[in-house]
């Protein structure tokens, strides 16, 4: 059984015992299918890192995405298989790239890569954040600054945890988790939801014929 079918199966069997709105079955399908993949996605993640020796960047990069990702939004990827394929290429991209570059990037570029990726997101979390999600009502021009506040609040944290480890402790992880950084900020912005819609496209077709022959294994 899939992910999306074992959620649908889930939101329908609670919103029967819970009594709620069967308006809302969707909203509950659709937070249980992201609940189960970032699971999924979690355990592929580390076991991969893990692997690679990558841990405590893509730790670093995950963590700064976690708390950011949900105040800023951002595009999603619609099929299960390109949302799991996108989120591992993207952390594990993250990690192995902040281990290349760290020999090559001296702390005095970092000086001034960091707060340049802090004013871009900032600029970027002011004009756009936070972008539409699906089975999501438009949210109150209160709650959006809230957010845009939030998000900002977030990109100082980081930008002074990222400092800090790039002078005291590694270049590596301060640069994973800045092009993590920068990568979320690119989901909430226009191009970024032309982009990821593409490669969500991309990623559905590759993975087309897998997601059949499972079907056909359930049946």
């Amino acid at each position: 059984m899939r992910v999306d079918q074992m959620a649908q199966k889930a939101a329908v069997h609670l919103t029967r015992e819970l009594e709620l709105d069967p308006r809302k079955t969707d909203t509950l399908r659709y937070g249980l299918e992201i609940m189960l993949c970032t699971l999924i996605k979690a355990v592929s993640l580390f076991s991969l890192a893990y692997l690679l020796g990558i841990i405590p960047e893509v730790a670093f990069a995950l963590f700064f995405w976690f708390l950011y990702r949900p105040y800023s939004s951002g595009a999603h990827c619609e099929g299960y298989w390109s949302c799991l394929f996108f989120g591992l290429l993207v952390f594990l991209g993250c990690g192995e790239l902040g281990l290349y570059l760290e020999g090559r990037v001296s702390q005095e570029v970092m000086g001034y890569l960091l707060p340049a990726g802090f004013l871009l997101s900032t600029a970027c979390a002011l004009i756009w954040a936070p972008g539409p999600v699906p089975y999501q009502q438009e949210q109150e021009i209160s709650s959006r600054v809230k957010n845009k506040v939030i998000s900002i609040v977030i990109l100082c944290f980081w930008l002074a945890v990222s400092l800090l480890a790039a002078a005291n402790y590694s270049l590596s992880i301060a640069i994973s988790g800045l092009i993590a950084v920068q990568i979320q900020t690119f989901s909430f912005t226009p191009p970024g939801y032309r982009t990821i819609h593409k490669l969500d496209q991309l990623f559905v077709s590759l993975f087309k014929r897998k997601e059949v022959s499972t079907n056909a294994a359930d049946v």
